[in-house]
């Protein structure tokens, strides 16, 4: 492959890793533009030639490493941080050490409560629909 290229802005020059940075960084199309100072046209044709793929291509795949990078700094704090552990435990895992029937036993008293309801809330319910 060619020497990566430089793409000059109005604002600044972008390079091939300036560009990773910030697709890394989960910026947008626009947010780069502006960065650079430059158009959407320009930053496709230099894309094209130092990638030889679409932008749109590369900065889905160049996101990953961001994303990635964001995992790994969670998973570094989740060594140093008790309460960090708790929180991702309950977000991740809710119902772990629960028994599964207990779940399904209040589906299934929910949805017959649902399908009889009481006779209290049947007067209570065509009531509300007389006085609208």
């Amino acid at each position: 492959m060619d020497e990566p290229t430089v793409l000059r802005g109005l604002r600044r020059e972008m390079t091939k890793e300036t560009f990773e940075e910030l697709a890394a960084l989960q910026c947008a199309v626009e947010e780069i533009l502006g960065y650079v100072g430059t158009t959407e046209r320009k930053l496709e044709a230099w894309c094209r030639k130092n990638y030889r793929r679409p932008l749109k291509e590369m900065l889905s795949m160049i996101r990953q490493d961001g994303l990635i990078a964001i995992r790994r700094a969670s998973f570094e704090q989740l060594k140093k941080s008790a309460t960090i552990i708790t929180q991702q435990y309950n977000r991740f895992l809710p119902d772990a050490g629960r028994d599964p029937r207990e779940s399904a036993e209040a589906a299934i008293r929910a949805l017959n409560a649902a399908m009889a309801p009481e006779p209290e809330e049947l007067r209570d319910l065509y009531r509300e629909g007389e006085e609208a």
